[in-house]
């Protein structure tokens, strides 16, 4: 679950981005984004190891785009994530970036530690958590750690879910690969497990949930939003490995930049 508020607190932007590396239009995007946090916030990025020299200029990027400092920390073991000096910045960051390709590698990193830890308290304290390409799966409570699927058609073993940081339980996202694959994904996800929305995210595109669990997209592409609370059947738990899922009776929403999305009533609002 989240974390609790404080009855005087707010929580913080929740962001789940899309893939960036081919996208040109980081700098708007991440304009946009710091926009909505404070003026020339402080940001802390984490990465892992197999970004540390790949992902070099996202610091550029993000001071380009309005942040006042930027922090990086490289991830290479879970003692990292108890280092005081880093547990320190993320107490007086406005942002924490969350930036990896595989979701399993960050959240063997940093689940259950300290940094896990002050990362949720200072979500809820008002602090925005912003997480990129598989960064964004480990915001969630049930993270989707695994997808081999290809196509849209969902099949038994095609995902995988394991524990998050838990910033959400609202959602379950995929954010890599083509648009019919994450379909797959996360229809074979909600197939055995109906209690979020599956949310999959283009290149170059985000997801805000703010304090009032409502869903902004921002970007040049577009969001997949899958609602599964009238799901009528689903065969899954009857099917060997890799064999089609029959589902019915859910709801799809195909989301643009500006629609937005309430979590808790599961509807589009104005």
């Amino acid at each position: 679950m989240p974390a609790k508020l404080a009855p005087d607190r707010q929580r913080g932007l929740i962001v789940a981005v899309g893939d960036l590396r081919s996208d040109g239009g980081r700098m708007p995007l991440f304009s946009r984004l710091l926009a909505q946090v404070s003026p020339q916030p402080r940001v802390v990025v984490l990465v892992t190891a197999d970004l540390a020299e790949d992902d070099g200029d996202l610091d550029t990027v993000l001071l380009g785009a309005g942040a006042g400092d930027v922090r990086r920390q490289v991830l290479q073991a879970r003692a990292d994530s108890e280092q005081r000096a880093l547990l320190d910045a993320v107490e007086h960051a406005q942002v924490v970036l969350l930036h990896a390709t595989q979701a399993l590698r960050l959240s063997t990193l940093v689940g259950g530690t300290s940094l896990a830890r002050a990362i949720r308290r200072r979500n809820a304290e008002g602090m925005a958590v912003l997480g990129c390409e598989a960064g964004a799966a480990l915001l969630c409570e049930h993270m989707l750690a695994h997808g081999a699927e290809e196509g849209a058609t969902p099949r038994r073993g095609g995902a995988s879910l394991a524990p998050g940081l838990g910033l959400t339980n609202r959602i379950v996202i995929d954010q890599g690969g083509h648009a019919s694959d994450r379909l797959g994904r996360l229809l074979a996800a909600l197939a055995l497990n109906p209690f979020a929305l599956g949310l999959g995210l283009d290149t170059g595109t985000a997801a805000v949930i703010g304090a009032d669990n409502v869903l902004e997209v921002v970007g040049s592409g577009g969001a997949t939003l899958i609602d599964p609370a009238e799901m009528h059947d689903s065969n899954a738990a009857e099917l060997e490995h890799g064999a089609p899922i029959r589902i019915t009776n859910l709801r799809l929403h195909a989301l643009t930049g500006g629609a937005r999305y309430d979590l808790d009533f599961r509807r589009t609002v104005d």
